[in-house]
This record gives C-alpha cells, sequence and structure tokens, in this order.
C-alpha cells in the first residue's frame, strides 16, 4: 500500500498531510503544519527567488517528523485558475476527459495554449431530457504556475504525482461524506474562501471570494493586548484562544474588548461575500435550502470564527470533523482534519492538471548484434520490393499522373471557397470579441429607471441612488418595514434585475412639519418614525445581438472573398 504526501502551500501556513493513495478508504497518518516564508508563495503562484527557503521549510518538517514517502501531491487553490461547469454526454466515466479535452475552445472563450486542463465529475443526471449526461467541472492553470511546482519538488527531493485544484480537492472529500440534505462547505484561508454547496453527495454551486482570516490574523499580529509576536505565535494564538468579540464557552479569551472587536471588523469583508453566495443560492435554486454549514481550512482552526459566521448566516456552523470516509490512528489528526479538508480529498482524486507519464522509463544498452542484423535484412526486402515496383506497367502511372492532375484542377476553386470561409469565421470571432468587450451591464440603467418610475409607489422618499456597470444602490424612505417589504418584493420582479440584497434596515425619527397644529402646541416639537432602507441591486448581464455580428462579418467576409 503506497503512502502519498499531500501539499497545500497557503500564504503563511503550509499544510502537509501523509495518507494513503488510490485506496478505497485511505490510512491517514500524520496532518503536520509549517510556516511560509514571507512572500513566498502569492495567489498559488511560487517566488522563483523564495524556492529555496521554501523547499528547506518543507524538508525540515518532513525529516523532523519521520516521513519515508517521496511521492507528493500538490493542492492549489488561486483567483488565477478559471473554471466553468459543462454538460458532457452520457459517455463512460473514463472517457469524460477525452470530450472535455476535444471541447476546450467551447467551453472557454480564450486561447488555452499556456494552460493545463482538469475536471471534477460533479453529477450524472438521473432524470429530465438530459437524463444519462454528466455535469462536470472543468479547471484551466497556467503552465508556469504549474512548473513552479515541478521546480519545489526538485528541491525537496520529492516526485511530484499530480497538481490538483482545491476546489475539485474539496469535491472529492465531499463525495465520500456520509451527510444527508443540502449543506455548505466554506473553505476559509488567509487570502480567500471557497463555498461549496452540496445536496445529497451531489455538487450544487462552488463560487469562490477574494477574501479570508488574512485581516483578522493582520489585526492580531498588530494589536499590543494580544502581544503575539510572529507569524507562528499569532497562529498559535489564534487556536487556542478567543480573540474576536463572540465570546465561546470554556475558552479562555484573550486581548482586550478593543482589540477583539477589531479582529471581528476585520473578519466583515469576509462574512459579507458569504451572505452574498447564499443570497445568490436561495434565490436560484427553488427549494433547496441550506440545513447546515461546515467550515474547512484556517477559518475551521480560528477560535470564534464559526460562531460569528453562524450568527451572520441565521445557520449553526460548525467544523467539518472526520466526517468523511478515511481512517485516523491519532487524537490530533482527528482534531486537525477539518483545516486539512482539501489536503486530504487530494489524496482521493484522480485526474489533476500534470497528464505526463509519472513513471520512470528505464533504458536499456542497445544490442549491436541484433541491430545489424535487423538493418541487413531490412535492406534486403527493400531492393526486393524496387524491383517489384520497377515492372509496374509505365502506363498505369502515367495514367495516375494524369488522373491526379484533373482532381488538383477540379478543387481548385473549392480550395479558394474553403479558405474565405475560414477567413470570414476568424473575422467573425474578432467582432463578437469586440462586441462583448464593448457591452456593459450598465446599459440596462434605462430600462430600469423606467420600471422605477412605473413601479415605484408615490409615498417613497429615494435619498440616495448609485450606479455602476453591474447594480445600484438604493437608500429609501418609508412609513413602516411592511411598507419596505412590498418594495423589495416589487424591486425582484423588475425584468431588469437579477437579484436585490436588502443591505440594511433603520428606523429614524424625523421631524414632523404640520402647518394645523394650534397655538398649545407650537412650543413642542412633533417627530415621527420612519424606516429608511439600503437595497443593492443586481442587472441581467446584458445579451449580444449575434444577428448583428453575424451581418456585419457577412458583408466583411463577401468583400473579402471578392477581392
Amino acid at each position: 500500500m503506497a503512502r502519498i504526501l499531500s501539499i497545500e502551500l497557503g500564504h503563511s501556513v503550509i499544510k502537509l498531510c501523509e495518507m494513503d493513495h488510490k485506496v478505497k478508504r485511505p490510512k491517514v497518518y500524520q496532518c503536520l503544519e509549517a510556516i511560509t516564508p514571507a512572500g513566498a508563495v502569492t495567489d498559488g503562484y511560487i517566488a522563483e527567488n523564495k524556492m529555496k527557503d521554501l523547499a528547506y521549510a518543507i524538508k525540515e518538517t518532513i525529516a523532523r517528523n519521520g516521513i519515508k514517502t517521496k511521492r507528493v501531491i500538490f493542492t492549489v487553490a488561486s483567483a488565477k485558475i478559471i473554471n466553468r461547469e459543462v454538460t458532457v454526454p452520457g459517455v463512460k466515466e473514463a472517457q469524460i476527459p477525452s470530450v472535455v479535452q476535444a471541447n476546450l475552445s467551447e467551453y472557454f472563450p480564450v486561447s488555452l495554449a499556456e494552460y493545463e486542463v482538469t475536471q471534477s465529475l460533479t453529477q450524472t443526471l438521473t432524470d429530465g431530457p438530459d437524463q444519462g449526461k454528466h455535469k462536470v467541472l472543468v479547471f484551466a492553470a497556467e503552465k508556469s504556475m504549474l512548473n513552479s511546482y515541478r521546480k519545489l519538488a526538485d528541491a525537496c527531493d520529492l516526485d511530484i504525482v499530480n497538481v490538483c485544484c482545491s476546489g475539485a480537492s474539496i469535491i472529492e472529500a465531499a463525495r465520500t461524506q456520509r451527510a444527508s440534505g443540502c449543506q455548505a462547505i466554506i473553505k476559509m484561508e488567509e487570502k480567500y474562501s471557497i463555498i461549496s454547496v452540496v445536496k445529497d453527495g451531489v455538487l450544487m454551486l462552488q463560487r469562490s471570494i477574494n477574501y479570508g482570516v488574512g485581516d483578522a490574523m493582520n489585526v492580531v499580529a498588530t494589536q499590543p493586548s494580544f502581544a503575539a509576536g510572529d507569524t507562528l505565535a499569532v497562529w498559535r494564538l489564534i487556536t487556542r484562544q478567543n480573540c474576536t468579540a463572540e465570546p465561546v464557552s470554556n475558552m479562555k479569551d484573550a486581548g482586550r474588548p478593543e482589540a477583539r472587536v477589531a479582529v471581528s471588523e476585520a473578519l466583515n469583508p469576509m462574512l459579507n461575500g458569504v451572505m452574498r453566495v447564499f443570497d445568490y443560492f436561495n434565490s436560484h435554486f427553488d427549494g433547496a435550502e441550506i440545513e447546515n454549514v461546515s467550515i474547512i481550512g484556517l477559518g475551521a482552526q480560528f477560535v470564534g470564527v464559526p460562531e460569528i459566521l453562524g450568527e451572520a448566516l441565521g445557520i449553526v456552523c460548525r467544523k467539518a470533523g472526520m466526517s468523511y470516509d478515511v481512517e485516523v490512528f491519532d487524537t490530533d489528526v482527528k482534531q486537525k482534519s477539518d483545516a486539512f479538508f482539501s489536503c486530504i480529498g487530494a489524496g482521493f482524486a484522480v485526474d489533476g492538471f500534470l497528464h505526463d507519464d509519472p513513471k520512470v522509463k528505464v533504458s536499456k544498452e542497445p544490442n549491436y548484434t541484433v541491430a545489424s542484423i535487423l538493418v541487413g535484412i531490412l535492406g534486403v526486402v527493400v531492393a526486393v520490393v524496387m524491383v517489384v515496383m520497377s515492372i509496374l506497367p509505365y502506363k498505369e502511372q502515367q495514367a495516375r499522373e494524369k488522373e491526379l492532375t484533373d482532381l488538383k484542377v477540379k478543387y481548385e476553386e473549392g480550395k479558394k471557397a474553403y479558405d474565405a470561409m475560414l477567413g470570414t469565421k476568424s473575422l467573425y470571432e474578432e467582432i463578437l470579441k469586440g462586441t462583448s468587450m464593448s457591452k456593459h451591464a450598465n446599459d440596462n440603467l434605462l430600462l430600469f429607471l423606467a420600471e422605477l418610475e412605473e413601479k415605484l409607489p408615490y409615498n417613497v422618499v429615494l435619498k440616495e441612488f448609485s450606479s455602476d456597470d453591474e447594480q445600484c444602490i438604493m437608500q429609501m424612505i418609508v412609513d413602516d418595514k411592511g411598507t419596505a417589504a412590498k418594495i423589495v418584493n416589487t424591486l425582484r420582479s423588475f425584468e431588469s434585475v437579477m437579484n436585490v440584497v436588502v443591505e440594511s434596515v433603520n428606523e429614524e425619527e424625523i421631524k414632523k412639519e404640520d402647518q394645523n397644529r394650534n397655538e398649545d402646541e407650537l412650543g413642542v416639537e412633533a417627530v415621527e418614525t420612519r424606516v429608511v432602507f439600503t437595497v443593492n441591486c443586481i442587472y441581467y448581464p446584458v445579451e449580444i445581438d449575434n444577428s448583428v455580428v453575424e451581418n456585419t462579418a457577412a458583408g466583411a467576409g463577401d468583400s473579402a472573398a471578392q477581392n
């Protein structure tokens, strides 16, 4: 039974997991952590000038913990890894990679010459018109990024088996879970978070946001009352004591109250991003309600973070725990399993970005005696064939030559038409690309304003209004919360709006001006309570009129053909 070393490089923390590879129920032997050298890893890319320092940190951790295996899998999370969910025909599972490779130009509207591609099967449809087809999540990563991991493996004296995408690793680990119902798995790291929604083992949605717990860790490092010190000390503090403003039962709090409030506030961008993904899921997946939330990654070890997220979402949030199908031999490994969720998932993965054969080819000394005999036999065979060919009728060859000449003349015009068609197709693609770049979601602003003027009640005060390419933000004043709720429902019925999110709802006292008050009331200032709320309206993407593009390209193509 072969062991594997699964490694995930974070901005400040390196995770190493020693486990079995390519077995149904693998054993996890060790889950280890090391500090990433400053500036060595940025958004999944390894800095060339920090390669030696990074290799030293990994080799030192391997040697100190007695790890003998030389085989390594890296799992990478980066905003530069592009992904798309596609539907492929109902072929055998082993044939899915070939189908994906054959249709890459349809999945991604960019050149993939400098990218490697991998995929992860998320669901096989069992009913409806697409029954039997597969839903597949396709990932594309730059070759320069993957080459840096090859160099790192060489620097660590390790044999690289594959490089996996963190999003795919999460899917593989979630697939082995024994959980039922609809749950969200949130991987929180320093600079990013990945939200995956799984229902009965099937991936429904996966989104990444560029916010994590890194800003909160920086606050812990810079607040004097924590007295944390270097990165290692910060890491130990946040995993053992509560540094947030939310108290945790049976857990000692660290730092002064104002410092812990600052840590909680630093988590707000990440919390808002997660809430937006949840709002999107609730509005696009009718009948599917998220029942529980599991946190993995650094956020699972950051004491207080699950409680803060649970309060924001209104759902109990817990660490993922050992709910997936693995065996462990150490209590410490069980306690860390939630942070190593994607590392363990990489051990389950069957596909990755490296498609070349990892086996070392063994060279053998050539047998020159046998080679000389084979060359002699080949020479005799060639000579016999040449003699046979020389006695073929000369007129037959002449007839064949004439036939080929006639065919060349016959298809000459067809070749010209084919070349003209290729030119027109290339022009069409360029025009379509330019047209898509010129379109903005703000083009729907006039339609939105027209609907707003037609459907907004007269007694609503529009206090503030701002708009960009993707959304508009409005602050309104109404009499009560019931009116506010009706206005939000009205906005959600707009044809120009894809989603409406309520950012805030507050009650304010506003001075009341009444000309009909009697003299006894003139010295008393009258006020009334009104509701001030802010909504975020997200526009629908603008549809490109392909007929105009096609007519333009066709006219240009006819002109090119005539020339």
